[in-house]
């Protein structure tokens, strides 16, 4: 079968899914759109389902992931790719589908709403110190390199490869991490990404 050509400046994408039936509705949505696989070689993103979580290390590498399926992919993806992904429900509706082809071709770790952790509660105004500027709402103060840390956290890149971008070890960067997680009250990566842009921080 020929492939179509991929539509000028739009990313090839091959998908990678167990399920037929889902395989033959993702094409469709991509088709659609004037996505399509590469005529040779390697596509620009990938897109997988669960069936990859038993080897999901044959995945590392890649210029750019897709995953369909549970949420867990959220914290394996930042290290099996080389570029950007994203990490979608297996029911994700066209627009998200979309939405994390090109975000994940564009460098940028894509999430949908139902799978980003609820931002830690405020604490009341009563419970507030004047001399503690990170208690005050939207008032948290980052250092330069923490919110360098941050910028690579929002566009998907893995610990190793921040700390690559930053010229520092791998130790340093998950002590900033760390801190992060600290000063913005939550707990994972996504959750830091998710509490810097609403409090704006950083964009994507």
């Amino acid at each position: 079968m020929t492939v179509p050509p991929a539509a000028p400046g739009l990313p090839t994408v091959q998908v990678a899914v167990a399920s037929a039936v889902l395989a033959a509705g993702v094409q469709a949505i991509l088709a659609a759109s004037g996505l399509h696989g590469p005529p040779a070689g390697e596509a620009d993103v990938l897109i997988v389902d669960d069936a990859w979580l038993a080897d999901p290390d044959a995945l590392g590498g890649h210029p750019a992931l897709v995953a369909l399926g549970s949420g867990v992919w959220a914290a394996l993806l930042p290290d099996l790719s080389a570029g950007g992904w994203a990490a979608l429900g297996a029911d994700a509706t066209p627009a998200e589908l979309l939405a994390g082809v090109l975000g994940a071709a564009a460098g940028l770790a894509v999430l949908p709403p139902a799978l980003l952790p609820s931002p830690a509660p405020e604490a009341p105004a009563d419970d507030l110190h004047e001399d503690d500027p990170a208690g005050a709402p939207g008032d948290v103060t980052l250092t330069p390199r923490e919110r360098d840390v941050l910028a690579l956290l929002a566009e998907g890149l893995s610990n190793k490869r921040a700390a690559r971008d930053l010229g520092v070890s791998e130790s340093t960067v998950k002590f900033h991490v760390q801190a992060l997680y600290s000063k913005l009250g939550v707990q994972s990566r996504a959750g830091a990404v998710a509490r810097g842009i609403s409090l704006g921080l950083v964009s994507v």
